[in-house]
């Protein structure tokens, strides 16, 4: 990882994700809505893991600059693109704490994602939304991703070869805050 990608928040290596905002992102009290930052986490796992649905994905030429060329970072094993022939990946839990208002700007937004957590049917991905610059930290957020058999419907276990690829790249997860009971 190069010297200048650091992220405060992150105690272990990460791919960042750089994701240029739309004007059509912002709502009307000015800044990125809530379910568009939920579509960034989602472009930025895509981008930084691989597609769910690599197997039926047009082919991306290699010699055009694009979306492919706006990870930086730690290359993670490429299981979510290589599982997606037998595999639905699905999103089983979101947990996402809003910080600060994303304005709309010129130029993209980081996301920096992790590995978080691995259990035998599941995958969990941390992500920080902040500058690039890593001046300002806007969001922090978790998602679970079950696998699930695309024939049966039912959740599968990683194989051994998924897990020996993604164990070695578990990190702490990001730092949200505790949810406290309720009454």
């Amino acid at each position: 990882m190069p010297e200048s990608l650091s992220n405060p928040l992150l105690s272990g290596p990460f791919a960042r994700v750089l994701i240029e905002l739309r004007w059509g992102d912002m709502d009307a009290y000015g800044h990125v809505n809530n379910v568009t930052q939920l579509r960034l986490l989602e472009e930025a796992r895509v981008r930084a893991f691989g597609s769910p649905t690599a197997d039926r994905d047009a082919a991306a030429p290699a010699d055009i600059p694009g979306a492919g060329h706006s990870v930086q970072g730690r290359a993670f094993p490429p299981v979510l693109g290589e599982a997606a022939g037998e595999t639905n990946l699905l999103v089983f839990s979101h947990r996402i704490e809003y910080r600060r208002p994303i304005g709309f700007r010129t130029g993209p937004i980081a996301v920096d994602t992790v590995i978080s957590g691995l259990t035998p049917a599941t995958m969990e991905v941390g992500y920080v939304i902040a500058e690039p610059d890593g001046s300002e930290v806007y969001t922090l957020a978790e998602t679970v991703i079950a696998f699930v058999d695309a024939r049966t419907g039912r959740a599968r276990r990683l194989s051994e070869a998924e897990t020996a690829a993604v164990e070695p790249f578990v990190t702490a997860p990001v730092p949200l805050r505790p949810v406290r009971a309720r009454r």
